[in-house]
């Protein structure tokens, strides 16, 4: 009555192919080339035999380190190499002991995202994205640029319409001869919650900025401290530039350039038309915060 209880033939297996459950590309040697849009995953640490890392020759792609580290080798060379890309997300690892760390050469490069990627000890910078509208956050930059000399130094470069949020960009430029910027972007750029600290120890070059927005920012809640210490020779200071028409908030500015001979001091440096208010700065070995004159003023403390 029930019929035949033997199957006709074995269950069909119900395992997806390697294709669908991990449509991504691994890249397993150095040095690899990009060449199409897609998502790309590291399976172990890599370390170049010489030159860059990864060049990215193709828009809408992401990289996901997985943990793991791109090594340089000698201090030379990119890390992530680009020119003129867009919508490039690198994120998820370690990328240290090139020249610099990540690279976009030309400001035709359009969004492009850095998470939480530690860029560390390369010769020069860590990141530096010269194209537009890029996203930077919940990243390490550290140990960049010891004793260098030559172009100046970026901890985290990110040019006009960039967020930066949440990035710690510390013990860079120590010894070095050559100007060094901690946090800069160009104009319209958004800069929160960052801290920059103990960099440009005993530099003797000829510029440090510890944090430094173009024309037309936000810059808030970040905290600046303890850079530029024992610098020399003929340089300007600033712990916190903020270009003009920026709204500087709740921002703390304290221990910059302490022991520095020969140079101009700031902590927060206002390039006026500023709104500044709730911020803190005080023993920075110079003057704690300027007045342009054309700035308006909430409650901040700098004595």
């Amino acid at each position: 009555m029930a019929g035949n209880l033997e199957p006709n033939a074995p269950p069909a297996s119900t395992m997806k192919p390697l294709d669908q459950v991990e449509p991504r590309i691994a890249i397993t040697t150095l040095p690899f080339t990009i060449l199409a849009s897609g998502s790309y995953y590291l399976v172990s640490d890599l370390t170049a035999s010489g030159g860059n890392g990864i060049t990215v020759d193709a828009n809408n792609v992401t990289i996901d380190l997985c943990g793991f580290s791109l090594i340089g080798y000698n201090g030379n060379g990119y890390g992530v190499y680009m020119l003129g890309r867009s919508n490039v997300e690198i994120r998820n690892g370690t990328i240290r002991n090139f020249y610099t760390g990540i690279y976009e050469g030309s400001t035709n490069g359009f969004g492009d995202r850095v998470i939480g990627v530690r860029a560390i000890s390369n010769t020069d910078s860590g990141i530096y994205l010269l194209g537009k509208g890029n996203e930077v956050r919940g990243c390490t930059v550290s140990y960049n640029g010891i004793s260098a000399s030559g172009s100046s130094i970026y901890g985290i470069f990110a040019n006009n319409g960039s967020t930066v949020t949440g990035n710690t960009v510390s013990n860079n430029a120590t010894l070095s001869t050559t100007g060094f910027f901690g946090i800069i972007t160009g104009t319209g750029s958004t800069i929160t919650g960052n801290t920059v600290n103990n960099n440009g120890t005993s530099l003797a070059g000829v510029w440090f900025d510890g944090l430094s927005g173009g024309t037309g920012c936000t810059i808030t809640g970040n905290t600046v401290s303890n850079n530029g210490n024992s610098a020399t020779g003929s340089y300007t200071i600033y712990g916190l530039d903020a270009g003009a028409g920026s709204t500087v908030i709740g921002n703390t500015v304290n221990s910059n350039g302490i022991s520095a001979t020969g140079g101009t001091l700031y902590g927060i440096y206002l390039e006026g038309h500023n709104l500044v208010d709730q911020n803190t700065a005080y023993n920075n070995n110079g003057t704690n915060m300027n007045n342009p004159g054309n700035c308006t003023f909430g409650q901040n403390y700098a004595p």
